[in-house]
């Protein structure tokens, strides 16, 4: 039987046990657990036994390989699935990445739910079938949309994209709240900028992790879109549902992977722009689409600019001179009353 590491083990439950209060809100989350209250509360048999399933199906084969790879109008994704869980698309750079994304969001937009995309390239303002778009400055204060739209955030540095789009995931989550009636689906482009490493314990991101783990509760949910896996949070990819991988040959990418693929991580190695590994609950099979065309007309939505804040306004001189003389009468009043006693 193919066992984890003691150290693995240790690793992971301590990323549940995070994790789990995290979710809850506890302000303790950042506190490292001792190995004793790990054993204790099961964390490290719960490790364990993730672990060891994960390594059991880590060599699983693909199914349909030698088959004849479909064509773009047959592209495999559950919209139910996708809405329930997260979707991850990855591959090196021109692979076609966005154009999964596109077909992704276009299926979804026609079951009316409402689909949201951070573009930092403009290319969903040039390409896609999404009709509307807003142009994000670092100050924005995003509405929240009636109707599918691209947020443009390619005048934004990575640290103003990731604080611009933390203040609309917290303005959804709280809408949703009150009417999760409904669904939207968030598309982040370069999505390491929004989920990096370790996101999930750091108060920068609390509300974009919010939604990837509990949004689904409240009909929100995402597809993350990066050419760099390694760098993206462990909870992103295990909330992953669906996953489209392209094209890779950087060797730390192939070696992520290999969590996954096992030895056919090195076929990805042959893939050509457009064909994709599609993973789906331990499901693996190939698809192949073409470039996304779409020729829609696309409107900017202006942003409601904020409200503004009305100046102090100044007291009128002779109120001033008035309040000056009352203050030096006092001061008199009380020098005199100290030279009586």
């Amino acid at each position: 039987m193919t066992m984890p590491t003691r150290r693995e083990i240790e690793q992971y439950a301590r990323e549940l046990w995070h994790r789990d209060r995290a979710r809850s809100g506890d302000p303790s989350f950042d506190i490292e657990p001792e190995l004793g209250e790990l054993s204790e509360s099961g964390y490290l048999s719960t490790a364990r036994s993730s672990l060891m399933h994960n390594l059991e199906t880590k060599n699983a084969e693909w199914k349909g390989y030698n088959e004849n790879l479909e064509n773009s109008d047959a592209l495999k994704f559950d919209a139910k699935e996708g809405m329930a869980t997260t979707t991850f698309i990855s591959g090196s750079r021109g692979v076609g990445k966005s154009d999964v994304a596109m077909k992704i969001s276009d299926q979804l937009t026609k079951e009316k739910i409402i689909a949201v995309v951070f573009d930092p390239s403009t290319d969903w303002v040039k390409r896609s079938g999404i009709t509307q778009y807003v142009k994000a400055d670092s100050l924005s204060d995003l509405p929240i949309p009636e109707h599918s739209i691209i947020i443009d955030t390619s005048m934004l540095t990575p640290m103003q994209q990731q604080q611009t789009v933390e203040r609309f995931c917290k303005k959804l989550f709280e809408f949703q709240i009150g009417n999760s009636a409904k669904r939207f689906y968030l598309v982040f482009e370069e999505s390491q900028i929004f989920f990096p490493l370790n996101s999930l314990r750091s108060l920068k991101t609390q509300n974009t992790m919010r939604i990837l783990t509990t949004g689904r509760n409240f009909n929100v949910s995402l597809a993350a879109i990066s050419q760099f896996p390694a760098l993206i949070d462990k909870e992103l990819v295990k909330h992953a549902g669906q996953i489209f991988i392209g094209y890779a040959s950087e060797p730390n990418t192939l070696s992520y992977w290999k969590g996954i693929l096992g030895k056919k991580a090195e076929d990805l190695k042959k893939l050509q722009n457009g064909q994709f590994v599609y993973f789906n609950r331990n499901n693996i099979g190939l698809t192949e689409i073409e470039p996304y065309e779409s020729e829609s007309i696309k409107t900017q939505i202006q942003i409601p600019e904020p409200e503004r804040i009305e100046p102090i306004q100044h007291s009128h001189p002779i109120a001033v001179a008035k309040l000056f003389m009352l203050g030096l009468w006092c001061l008199v009043v009380v020098t005199a009353l100290k030279g009586m006693l």
